[in-house]
């Protein structure tokens, strides 16, 4: 093997700390009818809980804040990173201008060509890592009305996702009625979600959570997993360690759904598997139907069909680059692939956008499940073809009219 990258895409290697790039232009047109959609971006969170706690909660609210070369973001006294290291996040892609104002944004994705993007967090993954659990509906329900109002500030093509409800079950319902009423798109899980209010571990598998999974079944709104929770420890070799065994992808989230008869009980679910690509997919189902196959004596519940059914039938994923992933994507399903920026990441596209979705054509002989792949499906499962804008319920009649009198009688 030659000593270099295992890169496919040239503009890849070597490329500056996503803080420094820049957008990458047009060269070529895309076919005719091609919509590009990010599945997975991001957006840094602003200090929006501390003057909408509780008074008596307010000196465990998160705080984040800039200074000293990085944002800094801590539960009450507690903080998340040691500042060295938020002073490198913000060497590496936090200062870029995008990940926290909305018209810088929106320039990059102009030049690369990005119509639409799916917004997840950026810091607020360690929330669910620390211990929080007398803060968390403030927490997750004050960022939800927050991220509503950035996404709004993006001209219709920014989208949020939520985090509902998932440790008081007899909250779940009202909390994604709440997140329709703000327009979120999708709603994300922790791969590892901790304990409930009774101090239980919760397991997805457990069928104890299906007041769960029928809330969001009812709403509509796809469930996302995503990865970032993981924090390395700082000796040699942890980033990396770290960045690999997250990219290997789902299995563990999938197998509990799956396994644990969830998707023949809730059929109107779909999940996202978001950001660890495509190729960890395609040696899990065999694995999965060789697993279900083999020892049938040993899998309870009995399911309707087998594992990898689940997959085509509820389940998406999705990546930046992935030349193994696209070239199974037929054993995948072009169907459930969608592309993402991850945009402004350091491991994201950001610098060579434009390049990356070539790939996606190059490798995908037939057109239309490419067009799918880089933006017609990601429209479908989140609900995108019309522009965002937080819903605002209609008033009254009477309160209409009476606007109306006030009005003319000025």
């Amino acid at each position: 093997m030659a000593d270099g990258f295992v890169l496919e895409i040239p503009e890849m290697v070597g490329i500056p700390l996503a803080a420094k790039r820049t957008a990458q232009e047009a060269t070529q047109a895309w076919p005719a009818g091609t919509v590009i959609v990010s599945a997975d971006s991001h957006m840094i969170e602003r200090d929006c809980w501390y003057d909408k706690f509780p008074k008596k909660l307010r000196d465990k609210a998160p705080r984040i804040e800039f200074k000293d070369g990085g944002y800094h973001f801590s539960l009450g006294q507690t903080p998340m990173l040691p500042m060295e290291l938020a002073a490198g996040l913000c060497e590496a892609m936090e200062c870029n201008p995008g990940l926290s104002n909305a018209d810088a944004r929106l320039k990059d994705l102009d030049i690369e060509g990005v119509e639409k993007e799916l917004i997840f967090p950026q810091r607020l993954f360690g929330l669910y890592i620390m211990g929080h659990d007398e803060t968390r509906e403030e927490i997750f329900s004050i960022y939800n009305e927050d991220i509503a109002v950035r996404c709004a500030e993006g001209r219709g093509r920014l989208y949020p996702v939520m985090i509902p409800n998932f440790w008081d079950l007899s909250k779940s319902e009202a909390s994604l009625q709440r997140i329709k009423e703000l327009g979120g798109r999708a709603v994300m899980l922790p791969n590892k979600p901790g304990k409930n209010t009774a101090g239980e571990q919760i397991f997805y598998n457990d069928p104890k959570m299906d007041p769960l999974w029928a809330a969001i079944e009812k709403s509509g709104l796809p469930m996302c997993f995503h990865i970032g929770e993981a924090v390395p420890q700082a000796l040699h070799g942890a980033a990396g360690t770290a960045l690999i065994v997250q990219m290997q992808g789902f299995r563990q989230q999938w197998g509990m759904l799956t396994f644990g008869g969830v998707f023949d009980r809730f059929p109107g679910l779909k999940v996202v598997f978001v950001e660890a690509g495509l190729s960890w997919v395609a040696s899990m189902l065999h694995d999965a139907d060789m697993g279900y196959n083999s020892f049938p004596n040993a899998m309870k519940p009995e399911l309707a069909h087998p594992p990898s059914w689940y997959w085509r039938n509820h389940c998406y994923a999705t990546f930046m680059t992935d030349p193994v992933g696209l070239q199974v994507i037929e054993r995948i399903g072009p169907e459930t692939a969608m592309w993402s920026s991850d945009y402004p990441h350091q491991e994201s596209t950001f610098g060579y956008t434009r390049s990356a979705i070539q790939a996606v054509f190059d490798s995908v002989p037939n057109v239309e499940d490419a067009q799918k792949i880089v933006g017609k499906t990601a429209l479908d499962v989140f609900n995108m073809h019309e522009p965002y804008y937080i819903p605002v319920p209609e008033k009254p009649k009477r309160a209409r009219k009476a606007k109306a009198a006030a009005e003319v009688a000025a």
